[in-house]
């Protein structure tokens, strides 16, 4: 029996993994772009809770047939390893053997209620930042992590400042499924932290067809333009795609969005599956658009080269698609279509890795109870922008969440 597998399927299943650019015209100009520092944004982190990662996945996903099937051909159930612990292996094979300078690696927060507590029903799979950092620590020279808060939760200013403090340079937030709206003036304070902290904040836009969604509306790239308008840099994920089948269109609003926000971004996340072939060859037709996307694999959901043939030609991808290594072989696609390494250069770039400064520790906030951290930046003729912090008595008392 055939087996179809699509982007739904894989992180129905929530684990993946592993399964030739085009050449350039002048040799030399390749070997300048393959010396370019590259960043994949982002790579989903993923597991079950095995072995105390916190990892949470609803009972009706580990319960499919796509989970079980997954788990057996990637051989994630090895004798004397975890399930997460084998995913962790695998995610490192795959970022050592794929040629990307980094990764930037995934967290997934939790579905919040009205006062901002975790509401686990309704939360279909959970990667804690904790683990994202623990991780990342571990392969610290070719990963970098990228939490995910929602600005629901009760202390999503503490948050943002905490995991700012452990190295963070971005996060994400999943609106659809996390069913947060991102467009609430409540958020407003949350927003601006960001942009004091310098925070990249990434964003799902466009139609979802892998996890379960609360509200698709909350996926609209209109909704970014309030947390643009708090000063963020924000990259809309999927770049407000989805399959040719789906309503509403919602690529021309991010296109429009593009045209006037010079903070935001789109990344190719996941763009390079057979379903998204229709919306990626739209964007990449606009040579202003295509400037201003940003190379993500989305992994573990597999690149088709195959499908996008009648663009690259048959035997393009055809050897594209025998490459083993799932982010080599993204990458590999999506050169093949014009915009892969000049992408994943800007990626790293926007993620803030190029000349980044070193941070005086004397800045550092350290957190006592009560009295959460609060930014505010101050200037510099010296070094341009800096952080101090004050200390700022909050009201009521706010719970949060193990991260």
């Amino acid at each position: 029996m055939a087996v179809t597998l699509n982007r739904r399927s894989f992180l129905a299943g929530a684990l993946t993994a592993p399964g030739l650019a085009s050449q350039a015209a002048v040799a030399t100009d390749e070997e300048i772009r393959r010396s370019d520092p590259i960043l994949d944004i982002p790579v989903h982190l993923f597991g079950v809770g095995e072995g105390g990662t916190g990892c949470r996945i609803s009972k009706p996903i580990t319960d499919g047939w796509q989970f079980h099937f997954l788990v057996g051909a990637l051989r994630l159930r090895e004798k004397g390893k975890t399930l997460d612990e084998r995913y962790e292996q695998v995610l490192v094979e795959q970022v050592e053997g794929s040629g990307l300078s980094k990764a930037a690696i995934l967290g997934q927060d939790a579905v919040y209620d009205h006062r901002g507590r975790p509401d686990w029903k309704r939360t279909s799979f959970y990667v804690p930042n904790d683990y994202v950092f623990a991780v990342v620590a571990r392969h610290a020279e070719t990963m970098i992590p990228c939490p995910s808060i929602n600005p629901d939760r009760a202390d999503a200013l503490d948050e943002l400042a905490r995991c700012h403090q452990k190295g963070a340079r971005l996060f994400k937030i999943h609106p659809p499924t996390q069913g947060v709206d991102v467009a609430d003036r409540k958020h407003k304070a949350f927003f601006r932290g960001c942009t004091e902290l310098d925070m990249v904040v990434l964003v799902h836009t466009g139609h979802e067809h892998s996890a379960p969604v609360i509200d698709k509306k909350l996926a609209g790239p209109r909704r970014l333009e309030f947390a643009l308008d708090q000063g963020c840099t924000v990259v809309a994920c999927h770049a407000g795609t989805g399959w040719k089948t789906d309503t509403p269109d919602q690529l021309p609003e991010f296109v429009h969005l593009l045209k006037r926000y010079p903070k935001l971004w789109g990344d190719t996340a996941v763009l390079g599956s057979a379903g998204r072939v229709h919306d990626f060859i739209r964007l990449l037709k606009d040579p202003f658009v295509r400037d201003r996307l940003l190379h993500g694999s989305d992994f573990p959901f597999p690149a088709t080269p195959t499908a996008f043939a009648a663009r690259i030609g048959a035997e393009a991808a055809q050897r594209i698609d025998r490459e083993r290594n799932w982010l080599k072989k993204d990458l590999d696609l999506k050169e093949a279509l014009g915009v892969g390494l000049a992408s994943a250069h800007r990626a790293y770039e926007v993620a803030k890795l190029v000349g980044a400064p070193q941070r005086d520790p004397a800045l550092v906030p350290v957190r006592q109870p009560g009295l959460p951290c609060r930014p505010s930046s101050v200037q510099s003729s010296r070094s341009g922008r800096e952080r101090r912090w004050e200390r700022k008595p909050v009201g009521r008392k706010r719970s949060r969440p193990a991260a």
